[in-house]
C-alpha cells in the first residue's frame, strides 16, 4: 500500500512543519463511591500538522457562524470524534500551550493510518487564588 500520508507530509514540511503534541485519549470512566465520575485517560506523545479550517471544512461541519477557535489537524492514526451513542471521543490534543478537544473527524484514510480532525480550543481554568 502506498503511504500517501508520508509522501504528502514530506512535501509540505517546508511550508507547514509538524509540531509535537500530547494526545490525551479517553479510556472510559470510573464511578466513585459517592457516584461522581472520574474520567480515565492515557497520554501519548505524537507529531501533528495544524492548519486553519477551510471554507469547505466549515460547510461540512455546519459551523460557519461558530464563535470558537477551531483548527484542522492531520495526525497519524484513527482518532475518533465525540459520539455519545458509540461512547467514543473525549480525546484532547495539547499544543500551542492549550488543550484542544477533538470534535469531529473530517477524513480517515488507510484503515486508521491517518486522520484529518477538527479540534476546538478549550477554555483554561483560572489560576487558583
Amino acid at each position: 500500500m502506498i503511504n500517501v500520508f508520508g509522501i504528502a507530509n514530506a512535501a509540505t514540511n517546508v511550508v507547514n512543519p509538524p509540531i509535537a503534541a500530547t494526545l490525551r485519549v479517553s479510556d472510559g470512566e470510573i464511578v466513585n463511591d459517592d457516584y461522581s465520575v472520574t474520567p480515565c485517560t492515557t497520554d501519548l506523545l505524537c507529531t501533528i500538522k495544524v492548519q486553519a479550517l477551510s471554507t469547505s471544512d466549515l460547510q461540512r461541519i455546519d459551523n460557519i457562524t461558530q464563535q470558537a477557535d477551531m483548527r484542522a489537524v492531520y495526525i497519524a492514526g484513527g482518532i475518533k470524534g465525540l459520539n455519545r451513542a458509540l461512547q467514543t471521543g473525549g480525546d484532547v490534543l495539547n499544543f500551542y500551550g492549550s488543550d484542544w478537544l477533538v470534535t469531529q473527524v473530517l477524513e480517515e484514510w488507510g484503515f486508521g493510518r491517518w486522520s484529518k480532525i477538527v479540534v476546538t480550543r478549550q477554555a483554561t481554568p483560572p489560576p487558583p487564588p
